[in-house]
Parts: structure tokens; C-alpha cells; sequence
């Protein structure tokens, strides 16, 4: 029904000649990336109010999407899968953020072994999302700007604002767990092709 949705639009732009022809994938493929952004986020702040966490929602979101755009980790086939999983994780995130006693050496501590995890294996591309050698080295340096500046805010707030410095702690442990998922999977699907090469 998106792809549909999209494709429209741009074909109407096309036909308009507000955009070229040969750039119409380009603009399909932004269109459904942009309108999949804006129902996750909306879906996050709708998830957020429900549990009357507004407010720690938006924290995590502001902190974590920055880091999981550059540093990857694990992705659904699918933009079904995808969203399903995003609401899952959401709710997860707020139910450990609610329930699970935060003291500041917890958060210290998960911060740093999380961010240990993001600074060595970032970026994790995903089959569905492959990276160039050029892209590769940017990804890095930017997830590992936001990554120090995250680690730094945690250590900066961490005494006077716990509710603040738990939720950038979660983004960090969340984004971890994703890139060692996706550290996996890439790892299976290369013993997967081996076999298969063997077999052949």
C-alpha cells in the first residue's frame, strides 16, 4: 500500500515536471524511507503517551535514531517486520526504563560496555542496507562523534539528572544489542554461502 502510495506521488511529480524522469527511483526510494520515519516516530510518541512516558520517549528517540542511522546494526526484511519490531522495541525500552531500579553505577557501567560495543563494530551494514568502502569510514566517524558525545552527557548528568542519563544509557545498551544482532547475521549468512559453495 506505501510503495503504491509513493510511487503515485512521484509519478504525479514526473508527470508535473516538478522532478526528471531518471531521478524517480531516487525520489520513490526517499518518499517511503520518509513517510516509514514519520510513522515510527509517530507510533513511538502514541506508544509514549499511552504509558504516560511521553517525555523519556522523546529523550530516547533524540538520542537513539541519530546513532542507529550511523552505526547500523541489525534490519527487518521487511518494512512490515520493520515497523512491528520498532513498536516492540519501544516498548520494551520504556517498560526497562520504568521497572528495572537505575542506580548510577548501573548506568555508568552499561554505558560503557555499550559504547565499547558501538565504537569497535561501527558501522554494521545489513544486506538490505550495504555501504561502499567511503561510506563505511564516514559512518564510523560520525557514530563515534555521537557515540563520545552521548558518553559524555551520561557522565555529565548522571548525578543530578538519573531519569535523564538512564534513558541515553538504554539508546546506548539498545543500539549495542542491534549491532551485535547484525553481527550475526552477517556472520551467518557468510557460513550459509560457504556451505552452499561447498555443496556446489
Amino acid at each position: 500500500m506505501q510503495g503504491k502510495i509513493t510511487q503515485r506521488i512521484t509519478d504525479e511529480l514526473v508527470s508535473n515536471k516538478i522532478i526528471d524522469p531518471e531521478d524517480r527511483e531516487l525520489y520513490t526510494y526517499g518518499l517511503q524511507q520518509g513517510s516509514l520515519i514519520l510513522l515510527n516516530t509517530l507510533t513511538i510518541l502514541i506508544v509514549g503517551k499511552i504509558f504516560s512516558m511521553l517525555w523519556q520517549s522523546v529523550v530516547f528517540m533524540t538520542t537513539y535514531i541519530p546513532l542507529r542511522t550511523y552505526s547500523g546494526g541489525y534490519h527487518a526484511r521487511t518494512q512490515l517486520k520493520c515497523y512491528i519490531s520498532s513498536v516492540v522495541l519501544i516498548v520494551a525500552v520504556l517498560l526497562g526504563i520504568r521497572f528495572i531500579p537505575w542506580t548510577n553505577f548501573i548506568i555508568i557501567m552499561i554505558s560503557i560496555i555499550s559504547g565499547l560495543v558501538i565504537y569497535i563494530f561501527s558501522p554494521v551494514e545489513d544486506s538490505n542496507k550495504p555501504l561502499d568502502t567511503i561510506e563505511v569510514k564516514v559512518y564510523r566517524k560520525k557514530a563515534r562523534m555521537i557515540l563520545v558525545f552521548e558518553l559524555s552527557l551520561i557522565l555529565l548528568i548522571v548525578s543530578i539528572q538519573n531519569n535523564v542519563a538512564k534513558i541515553v544509557s538504554v539508546s546506548l545498551f539498545t543500539q549495542s544489542v542491534l549491532l551485535a544482532f547484525g553481527k550475526l547475521k552477517v556472520w551467518y549468512i557468510s557460513i550459509r554461502s560457504e556451505h552452499s559453495s561447498i555443496r556446489i
